[in-house]
């Protein structure tokens, strides 16, 4: 009698977690639909539909350059993230947009615009669901067109010989050295890996001849190597007609909070600094972050370069957000793009 109590009793307890597992799913908002339209000659339209209960609290939005990210706590992506990346009605202001749940119920919508969107651009708001004209409820994102600082500028023409130019790029870390680590589990190695070679891909698709110290998640020098040994076997890298090397990395910091993007020089590197700042500046106009600005440094790898030399921090991969971006195939091209482009300038006139 009492083994069939108990049996009873662990149904009944498989039901209730079962109903009220249910419910909890319920409970969470899931986006059903994303469409942009032209509301007037002034303002453009994001509509983002979901079912379920979303608040104001849940919402919260940044801008970053061209990006803007909204973070919705407590929802799902739903099937909307299999058209991640696609086109929204092939509006001229929108160049992507992805949607992704980085972790259980907490799902970031980052669009993408053509150019470089502010805080006061925007603004958010929650619509009701309207069963009368069978609309669901929706997240209303008005970004006055205005606002966006949508201008082409005729790209600068090239005077130099891309077929001589011998770029050196160093992806950071590698093989028994992760780097610093996300707290989603976003390996510094991995970013920088991912970064190079994608530039080497656009420099080498300008003509431009680029030697990697690394192109796979390896040590340079030997997984046993101590640590001067490793930074020595990349310096090592660099032949005589080297004309550019770039050391790419991640910044960390025990403060979550800690973001933005900085570049490096080494003050007795000729051609240094002046490719540190390029690269500051293509990095802060395209990739958005906050700018922590041109800095001199004493790293190994710059310092020992026969060639002008910078270290690139691209972000904080140990900022929630900022990793995130840094794990974006999107964003990786970005700032590939923005590597490329301070590489060709610094070769022009």
């Amino acid at each position: 009698m009492l083994k069939k109590f108990f049996k009873c009793l662990s149904l009944l307890m498989v039901l209730t977690l079962a109903i009220f597992g249910t419910a909890a799913a319920k409970s969470k908002s899931e986006i059903t639909n994303i469409q942009a339209y032209d509301l007037d000659d002034e303002i453009l339209r994001i509509e983002i539909s979901y079912n379920g209960n979303l608040k104001p609290e849940d919402i919260t939005a940044n801008t970053m350059g061209n990006i803007l990210s909204v973070s919705m706590q407590n929802t799902t992506p739903g099937r909307i993230s299999q058209a991640s990346g696609t086109k929204i009605n092939n509006h001229e202001l929108i160049r992507r947009l992805t949607v992704k749940e980085i972790e259980v119920g907490r799902t970031i919508v980052r669009i993408t615009f053509e150019d470089s969107i502010s805080e006061d651009a925007f603004n958010i708001s929650i619509q009701p669901a309207n069963r009368s004209k069978k609309k669901s409820a929706r997240m209303i994102i008005d970004v006055l067109k205005s606002e966006l600082d949508y201008d082409i500028q005729d790209e600068e023409e090239e005077t130099f010989n891309a077929a001589d130019k011998v770029i050196v790029i160093d992806p950071g870390h590698g093989g028994s050295d992760t780097g610093a680590v996300g707290q989603y589990g976003t390996t510094e190695k991995a970013v920088t890996l991912a970064v190079a070679l994608k530039t080497e891909k656009i420099l080498k698709d300008e003509g431009m001849k680029v030697i990697m110290t690394r192109r796979t998640d390896i040590d340079v020098a030997s997984a046993n190597a101590s640590n001067t040994q490793e930074l020595q076997a990349r310096v090592n890298k660099i032949p005589p007609q080297a004309d550019i090397f770039i050391s790419i990395h991640c910044n960390a910091f025990t403060n979550p909070a800690s973001h933005g993007m900085e570049t490096y020089y080494h003050g007795a590197n000729s051609g240094g600094q002046r490719l540190a700042m390029l690269l500051n500046e293509e990095l802060a106009k395209h990739g958005g972050l906050f700018n922590r600005g041109v800095k001199a440094a004493n790293f190994y790898v710059i310092k020992r370069a026969s060639c002008p030399a910078s270290l690139i921090e691209l972000g904080f991969i140990t900022n929630p957000d900022e990793e995130v971006l840094l794990d974006d195939d999107h964003y990786q091209n970005i700032l590939a793009g923005a590597i490329a482009n301070a590489v060709k300038r610094f070769f022009m006139n």
